[in-house]
């Protein structure tokens, strides 16, 4: 009876990846991911809706028929959502706050004197 080894593939170049901060493959190698217009439509939808959850939005792409439309019938699993925000954070806090992320305001920003305005009854 043959045995289901897995066997080192030594002639490969490199054995480690030239650049290590790639975040997508173009060798074809691996999975395929999700599609980057998919996922933050995913979640610009999951943070209208109130869910912050990688975890929840997993099960809604199951369960939601507005999620489920949105993702095409794909289901991205928790880690997936959650590596995706983490790497593109920046890029999604311009989008969720209504700014780009290089004009978003930080603590130390001074608001120019803006206010908004108040209202008093009576």
């Amino acid at each position: 009876m043959p045995q289901n080894f897995l066997f080192p593939q030594r002639d490969q170049p490199l054995l480690m990846s030239a650049d290590m901060r790639r975040r997508y493959r173009a060798d074809g190698h691996g999975r395929a991911a999700f599609d980057p217009e998919m996922m933050v439509a995913l979640l610009l939808y999951a943070y209208w809706q109130g869910e912050r959850s990688s975890r929840v939005i997993e099960k809604r792409c199951v369960r939601d028929v507005a999620y489920r439309v949105i993702c095409g019938g794909l289901v991205p699993d928790h880690a997936t959502v959650a590596r995706f925000r983490a790497g593109h954070e920046r890029a999604l806090g311009g989008l969720v706050s209504g700014r780009p992320a290089s004009r978003a305001p930080t603590a130390t920003t001074p608001s120019r004197g803006r206010t908004s305005p108040t209202r008093t009854c009576g």
